[in-house]
């Protein structure tokens, strides 16, 4: 992401299999990438806290050496706005990751932490530790005794072996070396004549008609188990291609992700009901309201996983347009979990190959206010996803 950027995940105390009690620093460090999904590098990674829980966790790439005091004040500055997403929060602790090394004078980044921690204890957070994790260890910029924090700094393995970590790898938590961006998603089956039937749907152009049926199609998708679809479509291009070309519809490509994440099978019928006859003021509010995250209610997990599975496993066969509307509804559904990391990646790879698509441009600009759901900053209604730290 741009260097002035933030990115703010979610992350909870509450693991699958009850509450997860860390007390050393190996154990918090180790929580991190479960946390984010992926193991980060060249990043600042803000642990907020209320009292010892885990509240959220805040992301953002490292900026260049030397920016300067006013930039680095700045950049503190932004970081407690984003902060305040969590607003019960009172604490942070804060890791640096950089392939840096510990230098003669000193370790690097110091004049950097300095200035982010005194900005974030000015605003009324309690900095709880702040650390440097490098290629192969780690150390803590706060503590300067020897016997615990030795200037050689302590080697990562402690880091990997710990039982948090430990725990996390049982409980089925696997961060990826680096975030998936959607640019290697597999192959498909006869995507020529997958996209045959997406010319030939383009060219009929069967306007608003076409659309609420394309949305009939993919509400009736949602009910059924991604992978057993997934099996049958890739042996069926006409199916394939009719659900891709209907995605060039904006009202599909819009409406999909709150039909899958705040309506049950009867409420998604309702809905296509109301748009056929065209008495939508009601329901598209709503439908705004929760594309934008102002709901406080918690999203239908089950339902959104659906979408983000079949999602996925049809971009191999999508191309141009139809591409881009996965690329844009899959970041939607990262965001939503509170993985603005994992969304960005995703409109960055959407931006690469169709620079002008409208629906990514507004994403990223929205992205890059640093915003969270209102879902994601409450611990009741925030995406668990099975890997909660």
């Amino acid at each position: 992401m741009d260097q002035d950027g933030a990115v703010a995940q979610r992350g909870c105390m509450n693991s699958p299999q009850g509450q997860l009690s860390v007390t050393d620093a190996e154990g918090v460090l180790s929580l991190v990438p479960h946390m984010l999904g992926f193991h980060p590098s060249e990043s600042l990674v803000v642990l907020i806290t209320q009292g010892n829980a885990l509240e959220a966790t805040l992301r953002i790439d490292l900026p260049a050496e030397g920016i300067g005091l006013t930039a680095t004040r700045r950049l503190a500055r932004q970081l407690v706005d984003y902060m305040r997403a969590a607003p019960d929060a009172d604490g942070a602790c804060l890791v640096i990751y950089t392939g840096q090394q510990r230098q003669v004078e000193g370790l690097p980044r110091q004049e950097f932490i300095d200035v982010v921690a005194t900005q974030l204890q000015r605003c009324g957070y309690r900095i709880a530790d702040a650390w440097l994790v490098g290629s192969g260890s780690w150390w803590s910029y706060l503590c300067s005794d020897p016997a615990c924090c030795p200037a050689s700094g302590r080697p990562l393995e402690e880091v990997q072996l710990s039982d948090a970590n430990l725990r996390m790898v049982v409980e089925g938590s696997s961060p990826v070396a680096e975030l998936w961006d959607g640019s290697s998603a597999g192959s498909w089956p006869a995507v020529d004549a997958v996209r045959e039937v997406v010319q030939a749907q383009r060219e009929a152009c069967e306007g608003w008609k076409g659309a609420i049926r394309g949305l009939e199609r993919w509400c009736a998708a949602l009910d059924q188990e991604p992978e057993e679809l997934l099996n049958r479509l890739r042996s069926n291009p006409t199916d394939t291609g009719v659900l891709l070309a209907s995605l060039g519809q904006h009202l599909v490509r819009d409406a999909l992700p709150f039909a899958a994440g705040a309506s049950s099978s009867a409420a998604r019928q309702a809905l296509v009901g109301q748009l056929r006859e065209a008495g939508t003021s009601v329901q598209l509010r709503d439908l705004g309201e929760f594309i934008l995250g102002h709901s406080s209610r918690a999203p239908r997990w089950t339902s959104l996983e659906r979408l983000w599975d079949l999602g996925r496993g049809l971009l191999p066969a999508a191309q141009g347009e139809d591409r881009c509307a996965l690329l844009c509804i899959l970041a939607w559904i990262e965001w939503s979990k509170g993985h603005s990391s994992g969304a960005h990646a995703l409109i960055t790879t959407c931006r690469a190959e169709e620079p002008k698509y409208r629906l990514a441009l507004l994403l990223d600009a929205f992205l890059a206010r640093g915003k969270l759901p209102r879902w994601a900053t409450n611990r009741e209604t925030a995406w668990s996803g099975g890997i909660n730290a």
